[in-house]
This record gives structure tokens, sequence and C-alpha cells, in this order.
């Protein structure tokens, strides 16, 4: 009483301070205090209005600023359920008393709610109409509904929430979202989905706006969304779905030859409709054809000559992966919303392959054509929009035609036009059939009718040599899809050979053979010319043109020699890239000696098997002895070769081999793997060779040859230094120095060293200078020298070397009327011998004749009888060729042994005349042919008289020239025409010595072969007695300054002697050995050696 009347006596200023610090006391004081937190007036503890209780009184939240932040820190501070957070409660309703919180802002991470920020205990600006509350649930007492007409899996989707059903609008909803839908329902898999209130608005709150599903969630609730009832649609965008249980659905292919096959249509609620064609693939076919329980190991797309649909287009944009059980579980737009029109109604072809054909018409074999195809007995052909090589190439292994050579053809036949068409979209190249490759569409669209698609294969005209005993030579025989057949050797040209060997990699033509040399074929002949340009890969490649005559007999079979012509594989190996080493020759396997067998040559082996690098070169017969002949064939490989037929061979001569002594190699196995180089300029000088089982894995990056010598083993010295050739200066240069060569080589031992560029001069550096060997050097780089490129010399200082392995042929002991006659002997080890006649077949003439460029045949003669009584040096005996090899190096023989033999164990032959007369009435008579380089070719009737008919004549012993002829008067010749615009005085003693065009050079056809025809039998002239004293005199002036100048022209001759070009003797020609010896580019003549060996420059 006295307190209170006491405070009544307070001026009003008092009285507002003291209130001011006591509110301010309170609002402080509360945060010490305990505090409670309820959910109150819900259907249980975990939902309701959210009240706190602070200093005793329970007092409401306002919701102002309330979020799932909120939410969250509430359910998980009252231990409730969190699956389902929702801002407010079922039938909420306002609270009473204060109101202790507003402007509540959580980071949701907090223990409490009162953790969180907020305007400050008791502050606000709320009314109990804006109190906050909250749902927190594990989704238990949630449920979900379909709404249509008595169909629970087909309507508008609710959502009862709180105790109220809701709707789902429509923004961002898709098929996955109505795939957890019907999931959640048990309704199967969802067919549909639609928006825009397609099944009627519906009432009450929109429960769910732009929901985010995986598809794979239990309930729709669990996909992510913005919060309960939080939106911006009206109940027009309600969504609605349906479900396979609830859908009316159908599929059907209408219009096609079959069932399986047509224009796609799909019925859906009722009413057929069709799909459009965009995006549509191969992959939404195959999804149809096994749903329609069709074929679907090939599926195509598009509507042959079936019209277009009517009705709804019912999908669009369908997008299936190929494992879907049916069409609308694919991704697709939404049921009846596309960009299309009925011309664009997808269609498809379901087959298993059997009713589906293929092939090539019109290109004169199986093998090249325009692509027609066949489908389900429909004919069509192949557009050739997205047609190419790797498309085509597809097509020639479905045919077993090879491989594609081009998208053109030449036209033998007319072929039908078309109004249906195949397309094909694209191929990976790796198919099995044009079937295989993805979304080619059948019919649907136009193509012109020069658009078809066309294809050359190789096996268009594909190629074989048969009747040689050796790979790579024989008759040739073409097959034309099917079906093989011989060539008139009159329609095969040197070019076409070239086309060949190269095709067969059996790398350049040696000789072109007519007259069935390797036998006749059987059988058919075709009646066209090649007409290669000689760069193409293929055979097929080449334009062809009927032959004028149309006939040719097998009597006239042509025949091929390529200059690779060894077959080799490895066999007994625990892998295909190891194992004996096996040659075939004479159509018999025979392991090969390892006499001469070293890491070089294994490499070239590994890489052309596609091997790798060789390892080793393992000894002692380590993968067997094998069977058969051992074959003493010798390779003389760099190692850089990319095929053992590359490489430099010899087997005449070569030493007795047992069966222990059989090669092997072991390969890397790694076919990308090639031979890295070594840097053999540092190698030490008293390195070691190579043991027999090394694991050498290099080859020197600095190279030898020998150039302009005739062999591999004699020539100008050049070494490949830094990317050039250069040579080697003579300063010094002495038998040492060319030991070390030879031996470098493989060529034994050095029986000469010449120099003053005796081989002739070279090009380019001259590397080495002032060399100084010992002999022992197993490079010769690694002699004493001034070093790389330090010299004081010109090329005319070019040293050489002659080795003991170098090898000659020549026949001697003929007239000088035939040089092509006689004695056969070899030059070997710096001296010429003999050859035995043991064993010798018309072959190994034949190989004799064509080396020495004395054409292609010849004749075992008996010696004259003023040679028959001399005992002369045999160097070799039991010589035996097999068809195909161009020199005697390459035929096998007793090994090298000189001794003494008596002329009726020797082999004396005459070859046939290199210049010959074809097709006329008798054989003074007829078509020029000349051989020249391996084959017999015509002469070009441009400046063609009887003059040059003289000589042709004379030099064919036929006699005096009666007429000369132009314009293939006895009939086109065959090969290459050999000499154009011959112009002879009519006194030369062969047609070559006649001035003309270089050999081969020619723009002329076999149209225009010369011809001639002689008296048949030889005239002698005579010299009239009548001449007068005056003409004695005359003649007598003219004989004495003849002599004379033949004196002088025998001096100079001798001073050139020495520095003339060394050629292998071969009838005026050059016999230039370019493949087997690519060393070397000229030849080493016989009085050449004759003259170097009496003069005793030979060290043997």
């Amino acid at each position: 009483m006295n307190c209170r009347r006491c405070f009544a006596h307070l001026n009003p200023f008092a009285i507002a301070v003291v209130s001011l610090l006591s509110a301010c006391f309170v609002t402080s004081s509360l945060g010490g205090t305990e505090k409670e937190l309820r959910l109150v007036d819900g259907e249980n503890k975990c939902t309701g209005r959210v009240e706190v209780k602070v200093q005793g009184e329970w007092g409401t939240v306002c919701n102002n600023g309330w979020d799932m932040d909120e939410v969250s820190v509430i359910c998980r501070q009252l231990g409730c359920p969190t699956a389902i957070k929702a801002a407010g409660w079922a039938n909420s309703s306002a609270g009473s008393g204060r109101i202790w919180m507003e402007h509540v802002s959580c980071r949701g991470n907090e223990s409490a709610l009162w953790d969180c920020k907020h305007e400050g205990w008791g502050k606000h600006n709320c009314t109990h109409e804006q109190d906050a509350g909250v749902t927190c649930s594990d989704g238990s007492n949630l449920e979900m509904r379909l709404m249509s007409e008595g169909n629970r899996c087909s309507g508008r989707i609710e959502v009862k929430f709180q105790g109220q059903w809701g709707t789902v609008c429509d923004d961002g909803f898709t098929i996955d979202h109505a795939s957890v839908v019907c999931k959640q329902l048990e309704c199967g898999s969802a067919v549909s989905f639609s928006g825009s209130a397609s099944f009627g608005e519906g009432s009450g709150p929109i429960w769910f706006d732009d929901l985010s599903c995986n598809g794979n969630e239990s309930a729709l609730w669990h996909c992510k969304h913005q919060g309960w009832g939080k939106h911006n649609c009206d109940h027009a965008e309600d969504v609605g779905v349906i479900c396979l249980e609830g859908a009316d659905l159908s599929l059907r292919l209408a219009d096609g030859p079959n069932k399986c096959s047509g224009r796609l249509e799909v019925k859906f609620q009722g009413e057929w409709g069709t799909v459009c064609d965009d995006g549509w693939d191969s992959s939404d076919a195959a999804v149809v054809c096994k749903q329609l329980g069709c074929p679907s190991v090939f599926t195509g797309i598009g509507r042959v000559n079936t019209s277009e649909g009517f009705g709804p287009i019912w999908l669009d944009s369908v997008s299936c992966q190929g494992h879907e059980p049916a069409l609308w579980q694919c991704r697709h737009r939404e049921w009846g919303k596309h960009y299309c029109n009925h011309n664009e109604d997808a269609g498809v072809t379901c087959s298993d392959g059997s009713d589906l054909e293929l092939r090539l018409v019109g290109g004169g074999s199986r093998c090249a054509g325009s692509v027609e195809v066949k489908i389900q007995k429909m004919l069509g052909k192949v557009c050739e929009r997205n047609w190419g090589l790797k498309e085509a190439d597809v097509v020639c292994k479905q045919l077993g035609c090879g491989s594609a050579l081009r998208t053109s053809y030449k036209a033998y036949s007319k072929i039908k036009a078309t109004d249906t068409w195949l397309f094909i979209n694209s191929c990976e190249g790796n198919e099995t059939s044009l079937w295989d490759c993805k979304n080619w569409q059948w019919g649907g669209l136009t193509c012109e009718p020069y658009q078809e698609a066309k294809i050359t294969c190789s096996a268009h005209r594909e190629p074989r040599l048969v009747g040689g005993d050796i790979p790579c030579s024989g008759r040739v025989e073409v097959k034309h899809g099917d079906t093989w057949g011989s060539v008139c050797d009159s329609d095969f040209s040197l070019e076409a050979a070239n086309v060949l060997c190269r095709e067969l990699q059996c790398g350049t033509v040696m000789s072109i053979l007519g007259g069935a040399h390797f036998g006749k074929g059987s059988g058919q002949i075709w009646a066209e010319e090649f007409q290669c340009e000689g760069q193409e890969t293929h055979l097929s490649l080449c334009p062809v043109a009927p032959r004028l005559d149309g006939t040719c007999s097998h009597s006239r079979d042509v025949g091929v020699i390529c200059s690779r012509y060894t077959e080799i594989r490895l066999v007994n190996g625990k892998t295909s890239c190891e194992g004996r080493v096996e040659l075939k020759i004479s159509g018999a396997w025979g392991p090969l000696c390892n006499s001469h067998w070293d890491m070089e040559d294994a490499h070239v082996i590994c890489q052309q098997l596609k091997c790798g690098i060789a390892l080793s070169t393992p000894g002692e017969a380590h993968f067997g002895k094998g069977s058969g002949q051992v074959w003493r064939h010798m390779f003389h490989c760099t190692g850089t070769e990319q095929h053992i037929g590359d490489c430099p061979v010899t087997a005449l001569g070569a030493s007795m081999c047992s069966a222990e002594q059989v090669a092997s190699v072991i390969c890397s196995g790694n076919k990308t793997q090639t031979v890295p180089l070594c840097n053999s300029s540092s190698l030490d000088p008293t390195s070691s060779p190579i043991p027999e089982e090394s694991t050498a894995t290099c080859i020197e990056s600095d190279q030898i040859r020998l150039i302009n010598g005739g062999g591999r083993c004699a020539g100008r010295v050049e070494v490949y230094h830094e990317g050039s050739w250069g040579s080697i200066c003579d300063d010094s240069w002495d038998l040492s120095d060319a030991h070390v060569v030879c031996k470098q080589l493989g060529c034994g031992m050095a029986v000469n060293a010449t120099n003053s560029a005796y081989f002739g001069e070279g090009t380019g550096p001259i590397w080495l200078d002032e060399l100084s060997c010992n002999g022992k050097e197993s490079h010769i780089w690694q002699c004493h020298s001034h070093g790389w490129g330090r010299h004081n010399c010109r090329h005319k200082e070019d040293a050489g070397v002659i080795c003991s392995e170098f090898m000659s042929l020549r026949l001697t002991g003929g007239t000088s009327t035939e040089i092509c006659a006689g004695r056969l002997e070899v030059f070997y080890s710096g001296a010429w011998g003999s050859v035995g006649k043991s064993g010798v077949s018309s072959t190994t003439v034949e190989v004799v004749c064509r080396q020495l460029g004395c054409a292609d045949k010849g004749n075992i003669i008996s010696p004259a009888s003023s040679d028959r009584t001399l005992a002369q040096p045999m160097w070799v005996d039991n010589v035996q060729c097999p068809k195909g090899p161009d020199t005697l190096w390459k035929c096998s023989s007793s090994p090298w042994k000189q001794r003494l033999a008596n002329p009726s164990e020797e082999i004396w032959i005459t070859c046939a005349n290199k210049i010959r007369l074809q097709e006329g009435p008798t054989n003074c008579s007829g078509r020029v042919e000349i051989w020249h380089e391996g084959s017999w070719g015509s002469v070009c009737d441009d400046d063609w008289d009887l003059d040059d008919a003289k000589v042709v004549c004379r030099q064919l012993s036929c006699g005096s020239a009666l007429r000369s002829f132009k314009e293939a008067k006895f009939g086109p010749g065959t090969g290459p025409i050999w000499l154009n615009e011959v112009k002879c005085k009519g006194n030369e003693s062969s047609l070559w010595d006649c001035p003309a065009r270089r050999w081969g050079h020619s723009d002329c056809g076999h149209k225009e072969d010369a011809g001639v025809e002689c008296s048949g039998f030889e005239v002698t002239k005579t010299l009239p007695n009548s001449t007068g004293h005056s003409s004695l005199i005359a003649w007598g002036f003219l004989g004495v300054f003849l002599l004379g100048f033949l004196i002088a022209l025998l001096v100079w001759i001798q001073k050139r002697r020495q520095r003339q070009q060394l050629t292998v003797w071969s009838r005026g020609e050059c016999s230039v050995h370019q493949i087997q010896y690519r060393e070397m580019n000229s030849c080493l003549k016989g009085d050449d050696l004759d003259q170097l060996n009496s003069s005793g420059l030979w060290i043997l």
C-alpha cells in the first residue's frame, strides 16, 4: 500500500524510464531461460501449428519469411520424420496468446528453432491468422490417384496431402515423371502423359510444380520440387498420365508386302494413327519388329510403295535404345503432338535376311556395276547419296569380291531404270553385309536415275599367275566374277603386266612371254584388251576394250615373270610369328638353309608377315628339322625391305646344307613395331659379328652399296650418310679397304680395288677420303679417314671394288655372226669357268638367253670340232632352273668347285634371234618384232621404208627386202612398241643400230605395226671385173687412209679402255639386273673381265 502510494508520487518521466529498463531486462533475460517447442491441433505430434514456450508461457510463431529450412529444423528438433516436409498442416487454425517470433531465418542445420535468427522474443507485426505450421511425415499418410471415368490407371494426377486432394502442374513434366506415377500405382509402365488438363480441370490446391524426377523414385513426392503447394499454375495446366494397364494400345504395319513390312500405325485410345519419321532410325524399327513378333536380324526404315496414312499422327521424335518391349515405352513427344504431315509417315522393314538380295549389274562381271537390291521380292537400286568407299567396300566383301577400288565402273550393258530406291545412311566399314549398316531406308524418297550407286571391286578382274614353278611367274589368268580365263598375248601390255605384278605384291614386271610359254590354259579366253597406264593399283582399274578380231587360241596365252618370286612362311612355332623358315619352290615347301641367314633377313620376314621385328634367330633346328628339300637360297637383305622378295637372292653354287642347318626366327609379334636405326658410324671397329642367337633390334642408319658394276658385288662404292648417297675418294684406296667393303656386303673378299672412277663418276657428296683400313673392320666408316665429308677430291677419283662373289655370264666360242651362241661361262671369284650340261633343261636355257638379252628361247648345241679337244676350267654343274627366275643366279646347282672339264661335259647354247617376223605366210615375211628388256614388242611404222626392211631381212638372213608394210599388214602385235621413227640407211648390221626415238617411247598403237617381206635367201654381192686402173689406184689410196685411221682409233680406244664402263656382255645390250641387284644400274663387259684377268689385276 505504501509502495503503491510512493510509485504514484513519481513523475511521468521517471515512470517511462523505469518501464523501458524493465522491458529491456525482460527481453534479454529470456535467452537464458528454458524453452520448449511443440506442434498443436494437427493429426499427430508431428503436424500442426508451431508453438514455443518461453518463461512458462506458450506462444506462436509468425510465418513471415517461413520456408523449408525452418521446417527442417523443427522436424529434426522434434524427432519427427523428414521424408515429407511442408509448411502448413491439415485443418489449420489460429492460435492464441503471445506471438513469440517473427522473421525467423534458419540455415537448416541448427539444432533448435531459437538458434535461428529472428526479430527478438515477442517482437512482431503479425496476427494469429499468420501463425506458422509444419507437416513432418514419413509419407505413409499420403495418397495418390488418377482421376478418370472407370480406369484407375489412366487420368488426372491427384495427391492427398494435409487432408486435401490436389493436382500436379504440367510444367516440366516428362515420361520419367509418368513412369514414377505408374510404378507407384502398380499400373505397369508409363505409356504417355498429357498436360493442359486433357483429363479435365481439378480443384483444390496444386501441390506440385516444376517436379524433377529421374524415373527411379518410389513415389512422386520423392522427386525434387519447389515445395508443397508452391506453384505458378492454375488448374488449366493439370497433368494426366496413361499407364500400360489403363491404355487402349495396339501396333501394326499396313500396306506392305507382308505383315512385317509397311507403314507403321499405332492404335491409341481406340483410334488408329501414324508415326512421324522425324528422328526415326533402325533402333526404333527394331523395337517395332520385336513387338510384332517379326524377324529383327535386319531392320530397315522407309515405306516403299506404300501410301500415306490418315487420321492422327500419334507419335513424333521417337527415340528408342532398342531394348524397349514396346514402341510407346521409348522416348517421344506427347501423344498427338508433332510438326509433321502424312508424307512423313514412318515405315519399317523386318527381315531375317532370307528375303534380302544384292548384286552388281551392268559392269561386265558380278564384281562391278550398279548396286541392285531385291527386298521381299521387290526390285530396286541403291541411291548414291551418302555413298562412299566404306559402303562400297562392305558390298564387295558381302559378295566375295575383295575390296572396293572405286565408286564407278565401266558400263558393259544397259540396265533398267527404277523408281524404287534404297538409301544408305552410313556404314562403319566393318559390317559383313549392307543390311548390317544402320538406318537404311527402303523407299520414301526420290533419287535421279543417274544417281545410282556404282562399284568396281578388286575381284572384278582378279588376276593370278599359274603354271610357273615359283610364285610370281606363270600364265596370266583373270577371274570375271566366278569364271577364270586366260588372256591373249595381243591383249596384255607391259603396263598391264606391271599392274598385275603390283596387285599380286610380286614387285615389278621382268618379262612378258607370249605363245603359251607357261603352257596352254583351258576354258575361257577373254576377248578384251587391257589398256592400263601402268600406275593403277589393281587390274580392275584398267580400262578394257573388245579385241578387234575377236579370236584367239590358247597357243597365244600370255605369261608374266615378276621380280619377286619367293613364297615364305614360319612353321612349328607356338605363334604365327615364330618358327622354322620355309620356302615354296616348284610347288614344294622346304626349310631354308641358315648358312647365310642373319638378323637383317629375319627383320624383313617379320615385317612382311606383320609380326613386328626380329628378336632372335635361334640355331640348331630350334623349331624342328622339317621335311622336304632344304633350299640353299641366300638372301642379302639390308633390313629395310618390306618383302623378302625385294632382297637380292642367290642360289647358284650355294654350299651343301644338312637337315640341322635350318633357318629360324622369333618375331616380336607387335605388327606396328618397326626396326629402329642404329648409329652404325659409332660402332666399335673390333666388334664381333652378330651371334647366331642375337637379340639385335636395330639396323644401321648408314648403308653401303656398289653401283654400275652389273651385280651387287662390283661397282663404284657409295655410302648412305645423313640422308644422302655419296662416293669414296680413291686416295690411298687399296685391297685392304676394298676387303672391308666386300665383307660388309657379304660379297666375300676383294679381288680388285679400282680407282679413277673405273665404274663411272658418281654424284652428290664425297663422304670419305684417305681411308686406311686394317681389314678387320666390320664397316667401312670404322676405318681411319679424314672424317665424314672431308676431302680434296672430285668424282673422277671415285673408288670402286670387285668382290669374289661377283658373278657374270657369257656365251663364248661362237662365230662373230652368232654372238648369242657358244659355251656357257660364269665369272666367279675373279675367274671365268664353264657350266656343266648335266641336268640342264630347256627351262634353264631360256633363263640364260633371257638374262643375256638374247630372246626368250634357245637350244643346247654340240661344240665346234675345233673346241672339242681343249679342257677348260668348270665352275659349276647340275644347274636346275624352275620356270620363272629372271637370272641364272636364282637357280640351284652343285656347290662352287673349280675343276678341269672336257668340252663334252660343258653346255653349249645357241639363243634365238632378237628379231623375228610374225604372222606372215613364210618365215621371212611378217610383222617385225624385237626382244628387249625381257619382252617381245613391235616397231611403229612412222618413217618405215624399204631401207629399214633391208636391215631386217639381212639381220634374219632372209635375203633382200622386197617390200615394207605399214598399218599392221600382218595383224596387230603384242606387248610394247619398242621402236618408232626408225631411219636406217640400209647398210646397218641390226635394226637397233639405226637412228630412232628412245626405246619404248612411242605415240603409236599396234594398228601401226610395221612389217616386211624378204626374198627368203641370202644375196651375195660381187664387184664387176671391168673396174679400170684408175679405180684401183683410188681404192689403194683409200685403203691406206682407212688403215691409218683405224690405227689411230685403236690407240685412242686402248687409252680409254681403263675408263670405260664395265658392263655384263649381253649381245649389244646392257642387261640390267635392276631387281636382283638393285644397287647396280649398268653392266660389266666380258672382254673387260678378260682384260683385267689377263693383266694380273685379279687377286685369287
